[in-house]
């Protein structure tokens, strides 16, 4: 199987678990999914499309910084991170937002991009990562 389908997969996994956590009523309050560039943008689109909510590319990635889970220290990890990617205002701006990362590592970025979302004005913030969990 493809990388490609792979990641659509595990997108439409991802629906059914956030709808099973959520709640139906829940997930029909969430205005948009957002994907954390650039490799949850597969799955995010899938799970978006199951759950018929209007994807937005809202954060823009800075291609120069490098992977920001595996650099020395926690402080520089999170500095990095919010150069890393940019949140788009406008589009969290009074909106509950879904969003949709590939994996969890640290949680450093998990936390900087809800804080993000925050900062930005979202009204709130559902996060979601679409990796099968390690057992």
């Amino acid at each position: 199987m493809s990388v490609y389908r792979s990641r659509q997969n595990m997108g439409l996994l991802l629906a059914n678990t956030v709808l099973k956590i959520l709640g139906e009523g829940v997930v029909k309050t969430i205005d948009l999914v957002i994907p954390i560039p650039t490799t949850s943008e597969v799955s995010a689109l899938s799970l978006a499309q199951k759950l018929q909510i209007p994807f937005c590319q809202a954060f823009v990635k800075n291609r120069y910084v490098g992977r920001t889970f595996i650099m020395p220290g926690q402080k520089e990890r999170q500095k990095s991170v919010r150069r890393k990617l940019n949140a788009m205002k406008e589009e969290f701006k009074d909106k509950n937002v879904l969003l949709v990362d590939d994996s969890i590592v640290r949680g450093t970025t998990s936390r900087e991009i809800v804080n993000m979302a925050r900062d930005a004005q979202a009204k709130k913030v559902f996060f979601a990562s679409c990796a099968p969990p390690i057992r």
